[in-house]
């Protein structure tokens, strides 16, 4: 009777442990920037779920993002992937050499950590001059009506576009686990004590 009841606990407390591992999806905004001869441009902004913390490249360009009120939610500092790495080979395919190569031109993304009250991202190079901006008010509070048919699904990332005006809100992931988490706990309670009523 007592290993029952200690096969019960175990199973109760690795439940919770899968529980606790399982965390909300953090959103960020997704950038696609053009590099063109130390000028940056923005080709596309779009919101992006991940289930890993997203770090980019540290640098001395920055971006800042505000809302309406122009108050300053977030900096996030980057740099521009342009440089590459080369080898030099001989005549019969050995390397004998080999270096780093800047680019002039290039497309790269950037991910910011999204604010649902945030109206716009403003991009700066190192000097603190302005070099690109991005009204992002559309993006404000966003909402999932389709996931078939607005998430684009990869084993970690979420991307969504174009969001109907109908939708609703999203909805915490971890919130359907805390339900799933309360009944589990409930059944083991109540198969502890049959198991100890039996006794």
């Amino acid at each position: 009777m007592k290993n029952k009841i200690f096969v019960s606990l175990i199973f109760l407390f690795a439940i919770i442990s899968l529980t606790s591992a399982i965390q909300e999806p953090l959103i960020y905004y997704k950038l696609n920037l053009n590099y063109d001869y130390g000028n940056i441009s923005i080709n596309s902004t779009e919101i992006e779920f991940s289930n890993e913390q997203i770090e980019p490249l540290f640098g001395f360009y920055s971006i800042i993002v505000k809302d309406s009120n122009d108050e300053i939610l977030n900096i996030t500092f980057f740099d521009v992937p342009n440089e590459i790495l080369y080898d030099t080979a001989d005549e019969n395919g050995t390397i004998n050499g080999g270096g780093t190569l800047e680019l002039n031109q290039t497309n790269f993304d950037i991910f910011v950590p999204y604010y649902e009250n945030a109206k716009e991202m403003v991009i700066y190079d190192e000097n603190l001059t302005e070099m690109a901006r991005k009204d992002v008010s559309e993006f404000s509070k966003v909402q999932i009506a389709d996931v078939n048919k607005t998430i684009s699904q990869t084993p970690t990332n979420y991307t969504i576009q174009n969001q109907p005006a109908d939708a609703k809100p999203i909805d915490g992931i971890a919130d359907y686990w805390q339900i799933l988490l309360g009944i589990l706990i409930l059944l083991i309670i109540i198969l502890i004590y049959l198991l100890t009523k039996k006794k």
